[in-house]
């Protein structure tokens, strides 16, 4: 006969979040799990970063990420707020990444996440027929489950 623990398997949550439906739709998902399961969760923003080959663009360019990550940690702060009310343990990041899948998948192996929670599609440029390619790599690569949110 198997038996089971009853020690939580779920304590820390990661859900990379892009503004996107689906990945609102997987934090609503993560919380619920929080909340039963009394799990602590990280938001990760990712902002990718393209490096400028001509030093002329320099300028525009810090200023253009400087630009993207307030608007991410804008959005990451509507989260925390309904996280604050619920009267659960988080942490919110906003990175700079050059890869946005190795990132994620990166976070949640020096983190400690039991579970990534990720939207089906995000706000990338070309709609892919089933599975966005940053939904797709991270289950492909993670060491930890992944819950896929429509």
């Amino acid at each position: 006969m198997i038996e089971y623990s009853r020690n939580n398997m779920i304590k820390h949550i990661m859900i990379p979040y892009d503004k996107s439906e689906p990945a609102y739709r997987a934090f609503e998902y993560a919380l619920d799990l929080a909340k039963k399961y009394n799990s602590s969760i990280s938001i990760v923003s990712c902002v990718s970063i393209q490096i400028p080959t001509d030093p002329y663009y320099g300028t525009a360019y810090i200023e253009t990420t400087k630009l993207m990550k307030e608007d991410a940690a804008n959005s990451l702060s509507k989260l925390e707020s309904i996280l604050k009310e619920s009267k659960i343990h988080f942490k919110s990041e906003v990175l700079e990444v050059i890869s946005i899948t190795e990132s994620l998948i990166s976070y949640a192996e020096s983190h400690n996440v039991d579970l990534i929670v990720i939207g089906s599609r995000g706000l990338g440029g070309f709609k892919k027929l089933l599975l966005g390619s940053v939904a797709s790599g991270v289950s492909q690569h993670s060491k930890c489950p992944v819950l896929i949110v429509k």
